[in-house]
């Protein structure tokens, strides 16, 4: 009896995010079933980039379907190259072969899983803020923050890698708070296995885990943290070893990650995009050096003689593009523009720049509180990462966990503080 009560309060307490939820599923179906959206209406320049999300999609398509029937894992060549991770290329063909097993769609299969993990992500988001900050309001807010921001309503559809590496980040996120609560040596395996999976599908995230590095050895000092570090290398030996012997054998180089650094590097020394980005490659071809090379030497030269301008690029610039376009609006609802209601567009643009601006504010308001600012280190150092790169908004979608855990946990002190003033 007693159980049961605990039970019933237990699931009253959780009722708020259970319908929000709901309400996330039902909305993910149906986008599933309606797969509205111009971008996959569109039967020109090629049916694949419609089908498939965008021309990037496409490519990982068709590289993981030569994988499966050809055996040849080559991005965008019919020859074994070294161009993405295979996180994306690994996850596509291993639904693309159940769904041939099973005599089914394969892209209506692969975006049901997608919207699965997209909706875990929800839940784990959740379960982070619980975890994190012991505020059931702070792990709610934040849910629904994620749950009302567009981008992933789009991109789970896409055969992009947005949806699946923005899952294991928050698991590994999870799982590390696990870690370091219970400090079991099985999580801290299961986290060095999990965070190498997430750098297979996106590398960018590879220099957070120093963070959580340093976060251990705050807490445990240097011989325990030496030794977890060894622990969680258990993980990279699992999962990127095999990667890196591939690329010895056939390449004679063993590039952890992708041979193409190059070229998003070359790409992000275009300040606000003001020359046109075909001529900048052109002009590295022509310069005889590698898109690396031309990329490094255009920001030497960039800051020695316009340094204003490159300034603002790489800091400002690139940080706004992270997260939104040159009109404010948030990524993945421009081809929804002529399909949702004019009200409901504004919202999703509004909402992402009130999630946006005010967890970069409550940030430095709350700076000082631990452990928000290990999530603001988090932040900080991905934007630092990213904009050595090209930044494009879709890139900044794994951050949105971050964010709304911020902006959620903001709102909820500022609310106690201001009541605690009231009724002082």
């Amino acid at each position: 009896m007693r159980n049961k009560e605990r039970f019933k309060k237990s699931f009253i307490g959780h009722l708020p995010f259970v319908i929000v939820i709901i309400f996330f599923a039902i909305v993910n179906t149906w986008f599933l079933v309606g797969n509205p959206g111009k971008t996959f209406m569109q039967t020109t320049p090629s049916s694949d980039i419609s089908f498939y999300g965008s021309r990037d999609a496409s490519l990982y398509a068709k590289m993981s379907w030569q994988l499966i029937h050809d055996g040849v894992y080559g991005y965008n060549a019919t020859e074994s190259n070294a161009y993405v991770t295979p996180g994306q290329p690994l996850y596509l063909a291993a639904i693309f072969k159940t769904a041939e097993w099973l005599n089914t769609d394969h892209i209506l299969l692969y975006r049901l899983a997608n919207m699965i993990i997209n909706i875990l992500v929800a839940v784990l988001i959740y379960l982070i803020g619980i975890q994190l900050f012991k505020n059931r309001w702070i792990g709610f807010i934040a849910t629904l923050l994620y749950c009302t921001y567009f981008a992933p309503f789009h991109y789970f559809r896409t055969a992009l890698t947005e949806i699946p590496s923005l899952f294991f980040f928050v698991l590994s996120l999870a799982i590390f708070i696990l870690a370091i609560r219970s400090n079991h040596l099985r999580y801290h395996i299961l986290f060095g296995v999990i965070a190498s999976i997430l750098i297979m599908f996106r590398p960018t995230p590879a220099p957070l885990l120093l963070i959580g590095w340093a976060i251990i050895l705050r807490r445990e000092g240097w011989r325990e943290g030496i030794k977890i570090g060894f622990i969680w290398c258990i993980g990279p030996l699992l999962i990127m070893a095999p990667w890196v012997a591939r690329n010895i054998y056939q390449f004679g180089e063993p590039y952890l990650f992708s041979s193409h650094a190059g070229s998003p590097l070359l790409n992000g020394t275009n300040p606000f995009y003001l020359e046109d980005g075909g001529e900048v490659v052109q002009q590295a071809k022509q310069s005889g050096m590698s898109l690396e090379e031309y990329g490094k030497q255009r920001i030497r030269e960039g800051f020695a003689n316009d340094f204003p301008l490159y300034f603002a690029w790489f800091t400002v610039g690139k940080t706004i593009w992270l997260f939104m376009n040159s009109d404010l609006v948030p990524d993945g609802i421009g081809p929804y523009r002529d399909f949702l209601p004019e009200g409901l567009f504004s919202f999703f643009k509004w909402q992402n720049l009130f999630l946006v601006f005010s967890s970069f504010i409550f940030a430095f308001i709350y700076r000082k509180h631990r452990p928000l600012n290990y999530l603001v280190y988090v932040l900080i150092l991905y934007i630092f990462c990213s904009n050595l790169f090209l930044t494009i908004p879709r890139y900044g979608m794994i951050m949105y966990p971050i964010l709304s855990l911020l902006t959620s946990y903001g709102i909820v002190i500022t609310i106690k503080k201001i009541q605690k003033f009231i009724t002082r």
